[in-house]
């Protein structure tokens, strides 16, 4: 138990202590804006349309807002929030990007996860506050990361922010990457945190959702195990599953996917030496 803890404790570090993400700002729908401010306030806190984003100290007074931008957003001006000794506003554009169309036929059984029947829809009802409860996730614990990894070395074979179309029915944008692999390829976690859900659902099937703090959360969809437990403490690297073809999927691969503050934003422009768009 008291190593268990020393290893909480050394993960969950002060402001101070922390290395900061570095990333490059991305001021586009889908994208990550990085606003630079200075304050000698110890605290500070920061809001984009009300609601808290992640802050992170570089040097002494010198702090960065990193801002998720909704990929349906409608681009121009935007306002950002800062309350330290006081209240500030600090503007900022979003500018236009556009996302190519994908195209994806479901047949037999999977012709489910298109039109759903009156059972499945109250099933995916009761999912969707666990799911939202999972990503507007905003907890105070900060973890010592600098940068992220892959979760796995696949081929990216559905990039992020397509337009999708299933069986020629528009959805919503695809909100992640899908890595092709093989059933029972090791998945891993992309930095360290802490798990907020690992269960299985009628979309994502076997799910993984780890919290890196400050409304920063990753996803881990369709997998064919689960390896971790709500609750967990994890480290960058640690095995969360394996490679499955659970959920609405046509074939085995991981969808990883990332939340900042209730958004998903492009997970590569978090990990490192990899193509940003």
């Amino acid at each position: 138990m008291k190593k268990i803890n020393l290893i909480t404790l050394l993960l969950l570090l002060s402001f101070s202590a922390l290395a900061t993400l570095n990333v490059s700002n991305t001021a586009i729908p889908g994208g990550i804006v990085v606003v630079d401010f200075y304050t000698n306030h110890a605290n500070p806190k920061a809001f984009y349309s009300n609601v808290p984003v992640y802050l992170q100290r570089k040097k002494d007074t010198h702090w960065q807002a990193l801002v998720g931008i909704p990929l349906l957003v409608k681009t121009g001006g935007k306002q950002l929030i800062i309350k330290d000794f006081s209240e500030r506003k600090i503007a900022f554009n979003v500018m236009p990007h556009g996302y190519k169309e994908q195209h994806i036929t479901l047949t037999g059984k999977n012709k489910k996860y298109v039109n759903p029947n009156l059972a499945h829809m109250d099933r995916i009802t009761r999912e969707r506050p666990i799911l939202a409860v999972a990503r507007n996730t905003f907890s105070t614990q900060v973890f010592n990361n600098s940068s992220f990894i892959r979760p796995v070395s696949g081929v990216i074979t559905s990039p992020f922010g397509f337009k999708r179309f299933y069986n020629g029915q528009a959805r919503r944008p695809h909100t992640g990457i899908d890595y092709a692999g093989k059933t029972g390829t090791p998945i891993k976690a992309t930095a360290a945190g802490k798990v907020i859900i690992s269960d299985e659902f009628f979309f994502n099937g076997n799910a993984v959702f780890i919290d890196h703090g400050q409304g920063l959360i990753s996803v881990y969809i369709h997998m064919n195990e689960r390896l971790v437990n709500p609750g967990q403490i994890i480290k960058q690297g640690d095995v969360i599953g394996t490679i499955g073809q659970t959920g609405r999927a046509t074939g085995p691969h991981l969808h990883f996917g990332i939340y900042l503050n209730k958004t998903v934003i492009n997970p590569n422009i978090l990990i490192k030496d990899t193509p940003k768009l």
